[in-house]
């Protein structure tokens, strides 16, 4: 069986390029809102159209307009819920409550699954995001697999993976309101849930049930205008974050305690998709310093490339969604050695 390289902790490698790294990459960039604003702009834009125009190409192309910007501003309100670009609490939340929530995803649950337990158990068997064991080969997990993962196994042209973003957040949006330790079967980990968080994700629902309202009456409350401009450009929305989200860590082993380098994979893109995509790209230089200004993570991954060349994962996105279609359904936890500190010695 292969094993991993010997695992670092995410503090191995920040020792090292921390103090390469200029201050003020690190201040939060209340400019980037003006790209917030910019895509609100375009879906009140999508909005007026569907509400005036009766042309039959109106509805889908305004689900991918509008689709590919609520994708964007999932983007921003990942940034946002990591403090990297507002440093107020009250905007912050109230930013987390618009852009999370155009997007039918309750900031709650989002800090609860991603920041609070992905981003400390990357790709390990306390991970919400990991893929799923050999050994929790059933029904459910079978027909998910083959439904929305890529994989050998998979239907190939099949585009629901694409639209896993949508079943993610509603398998822990379920998960997270059922009592106790108690989760879906298609769910590989579930937090603990205070009564708190589940109060707080019920307000979440009520905010995105009026946004869901406001946008009703914005289109002229037609529901076939509605359609497009929220299901379907829902759809969109994930389409563009799974572009980048299964490349992120499906092409990583999983292992019992979280090195950034060895569960994570950055992918290379046009410098315009880079602009567009606020660097989402950069997902490991991300793991290791989810608050800095994401500008500042092709600077991070030129100094992995110097530091870390054996153990820095980065390829472009045509070749990581083909290896994704070459990967096994079910996985399995590698053997890994001590945790190890050799590199920077070697470096």
């Amino acid at each position: 069986m292969k094993t991993l390289p010997a695992l670092m902790r995410p503090s191995d490698y920040t020792r090292v390029l921390r103090p390469l790294l200029p201050p003020h990459a690190f201040a939060p960039r209340p400019q980037a809102l003006w790209k917030v604003l910019l895509h609100l702009v375009v879906i009140a834009a999508g909005y007026a159209l569907l509400r005036h125009s009766s042309a039959w190409w109106c509805g889908p192309l305004m689900a991918v307009v509008i689709g590919h910007s609520l994708g964007c501003l999932a983007f921003f309100a990942h940034d946002v819920s990591h403090q990297s670009v507002v440093s107020h609490a009250g905007l912050r939340r109230a930013l987390e409550a618009l852009l999370w929530g155009l997007n039918l995803i309750s900031p709650t649950l989002w800090k609860r699954i991603h920041n609070q337990t992905h981003h400390h158990e990357t790709n390990t068997l306390r991970d919400p995001d990991r893929q799923f064991l050999r050994s929790e080969n059933s029904l459910y997990t079978w027909a998910y697999n083959r439904l929305f993962y890529p994989s050998r196994d998979t239907l190939h042209g099949n585009p629901l993976p694409f639209f896993h973003f949508v079943t993610y957040i509603l398998r822990h949006l379920i998960t997270a309101l059922l009592p106790g330790e108690k989760r879906l079967p298609v769910v590989t980990h579930k937090p603990a849930y205070s009564a708190r968080h589940r109060w707080r994700i019920l307000l979440d629902l009520f905010v995105m049930a009026a946004l869901q309202w406001l946008i009703w009456m914005a289109v002229g409350r037609s529901w076939w205008a509605y359609f497009w401009a929220s299901p379907a450009a829902i759809m969109g929305a994930s389409a563009v974050v799974m572009l980048y989200v299964f490349t992120n860590h499906f092409l990583n082993p999983l292992c019992d305690h979280t090195d950034p380098l060895v569960g994570s994979t950055s992918v290379i893109v046009p410098r315009w998709m880079d602009w567009l995509h606020d660097h989402f790209s950069y997902h490991t230089e991300h793991h290791l310093f989810p608050g800095m200004n994401p500008h500042f993570y092709p600077l991070v991954s030129d100094l992995l490339i110097t530091h870390f060349p054996d153990r820095y994962n980065r390829i472009t996105l045509t070749l990581a969604w083909r290896q994704l279609w070459k990967r096994d359904e079910f996985i399995e936890v590698l053997p890994v050695r001590v945790f190890s500190s050799d590199s920077l010695e070697r470096n």
